[in-house]
């Protein structure tokens, strides 16, 4: 019972990083492009730019699994 609780407590600390992590991550490379990802995405249907940023998530979240690992 404790032991599933733990694990429930630690998988959303870890979301909470991986969440954190991707807002820091896509604002240092929206600045570093200077563009609007969102504008972009969703007006324009940029879909280029929507998988770079896609990527860039699924790199972190690989990042997250393996120090949670």
């Amino acid at each position: 019972m404790w032991k599933v609780l733990a694990n429930s407590v630690e998988m959303l600390i870890y979301a909470a990083v991986f969440i954190i992590l991707s807002l820091i991550a896509v604002k240092i490379v929206g600045a570093t492009f200077t563009t609007d990802f969102e504008k972009k995405i969703a007006d324009e249907s940029n879909m280029a730019l929507a998988i770079i940023v896609a990527s860039l998530f699924i790199g972190l979240a690989i990042i997250v699994a393996s120090i949670a690992g």
